[in-house]
């Protein structure tokens, strides 16, 4: 039997250490004289995961363990070994059937007991309660180091979270669009997979855009109050578009969903005003051809340049 030498950190615990449970752990009764019997003693039979266990951040950073007690490193998650051990093999260990039985809380409470950091995150996020748990994103990494990024490839959205979210991949492929499937842009630029935009520290939809489009946020000495009033995908659809500047619609039509309603009646708040704007009623011209500064402008009332 392969006898393992620990990272100077240490996983060691003292053999069959009395079990108590804690965190995650709660969840399941733990059978009468179950113990701890330290990460070496697992690692001993399992071989297929010790080396790159190992040379993982989870061994490494000590970073597995049992709330409240000293025991680091497998049993943190699969409980204590000590009657899996003594019956080689068949006695009680949290494994895939165990842990597969769990209900989605259940199974990401298993990381979060130690990732405390996004416990509220993930609780109120856009993947609790849908089915999704870490695993489902980290598949792979529990026991094997991987690359700094903490989801493997999450760069390269089209292996990653297109996988789940394919409506979205026909965005990305529209004439006008984020350049994600170029891997210029990551999903996790605007959406924290954790928490949404809250996480990010983004009180409104607004300020994810503006975090890059720094130049449209203002203040203005004219600003457009229907900017100002509604947020950015009130005009622009931010995955991908038929129309240039991601336009929701093309841009003589968009904006008269709001001024047409004046007409031009040069008094209007609205208004379009007495010019002649015949080369925008019949299509060859756009509204911001000529308003240019459509966000707000310093010089122009009309947003002209």
């Amino acid at each position: 039997m392969m006898r393992l030498s620990l990272p100077a950190a240490g996983l060691l615990v003292l053999a069959a250490a009395q079990a108590q449970a804690g965190g995650y752990l709660d969840r399941f009764e733990l059978p009468p004289g179950a113990g701890y019997v330290g990460a070496e003693t697992c690692l001993e039979c399992h071989d297929d995961v010790s080396e790159a266990y190992l040379h993982s951040p989870h061994a490494i950073s000590r970073a597995l363990a049992v709330p409240g007690t000293e025991v680091y490193g497998c049993e943190a998650c699969h409980g204590p070994g000590s009657l899996h051990v003594d019956e080689g093999g068949d006695g009680f260990i949290l494994g895939v059937a165990s842990l597969g039985g769990l209900d989605d809380e259940g199974r990401a409470g298993m990381c979060i007991q130690c990732h405390t950091a996004r416990r509220l995150d993930w609780n109120g996020g856009p993947h609790a309660g849908t089915g999704v748990t870490c695993a489902d994103c980290h598949a792979g990494q529990v026991h094997f180091g991987g690359a700094a990024e903490p989801a493997a490839n999450f760069r390269n959205a089209a292996e990653f979270c297109l996988q789940c979210h394919a409506a979205q991949a026909g965005d990305f492929r529209l004439p006008f669009h984020h350049r994600v499937l170029e891997g210029e842009v990551s999903c996790a630029d605007c959406h924290d997979p954790h928490a949404g935009f809250a996480a990010s520290g983004w009180n409104e939809m607004n300020e994810v855009c503006l975090g890059c489009h720094a130049e449209m946020a203002g203040p203005f000495v004219f600003e457009h109050e229907g900017v100002a009033a509604e947020d950015c995908t009130a005009c622009h659809r931010p995955h991908g578009s038929m129309n240039d500047k991601l336009l929701a619609t093309d841009g003589g039509s968009l904006c008269l969903q709001c001024h047409f309603e004046a007409g031009f009646d040069a008094d209007a708040d609205w208004a379009i005003g007495d010019m002649s704007h015949d080369g925008l009623l019949d299509g060859e011209a756009r509204c911001y051809d000529c308003h240019v500064e459509i966000h707000g402008s310093n010089v122009s009332p009309t947003f002209r340049n």
